[in-house]
């Protein structure tokens, strides 16, 4: 099961936000909080409040335990940038640009989560494969004529046993 907290609209650019998500990617919850209260970035207090919003939505939403919590996913995106002059001599004006991020925290408590969602992501590739979707009507035709062959193998193989 998985548990997810979001901030929009931070008032940090991404890149700054990324050093301190970069810490905690993969840990355990008890371990993140202490690398954040430990890390002096004007973005660590930001990213630890929202692990604990990630951590409450995680036991009170979802009945799952705390202490086996790890930090699933977590990202730090850009957002709008707010464009502003800044006067300068002679009439002339320099550009600010104000930038944002939004960050996101996904949080399970499964440790084989991440090998499920890959087994379901194949899954779902090998459907299409055989709903041929996303193909010129060529590839189709050939696609058929592929998997006609593998199934006229098996049916001697079977009729040879």
């Amino acid at each position: 099961m998985k548990a997810k907290a979001i901030q929009r609209y931070i008032h940090s650019s991404a890149q700054k936000a990324k050093l301190v998500v970069d810490l905690i990617r993969n840990k355990p919850v008890i371990d993140a909080l202490n690398i954040l209260k430990n890390t002096n970035k004007k973005m660590a207090p930001i990213v630890e409040k929202l692990l604990n919003q990630a951590i409450a939505n995680a036991t009170n939403n979802h009945a799952m335990d705390a202490s086996k919590l790890y930090v699933y996913h977590i990202v730090a995106n850009q957002a709008p940038t707010l464009k502003r002059t800044n006067p300068r001599a002679r009439g002339s004006a320099d550009l600010l640009k104000k930038r944002y991020c939004h960050i996101e925290i996904i949080l399970s408590d499964d440790p084989n989560e991440r090998q499920n969602d890959i087994k379901k992501q194949k899954e779902i590739v090998k459907k299409r494969a055989l709903n041929n979707k996303g193909y010129t009507k060529k590839q189709k035709k050939e696609n058929t004529k592929k998997i006609e062959k593998k199934a006229k193998k098996i049916k001697k193989e079977v009729k040879g046993k």
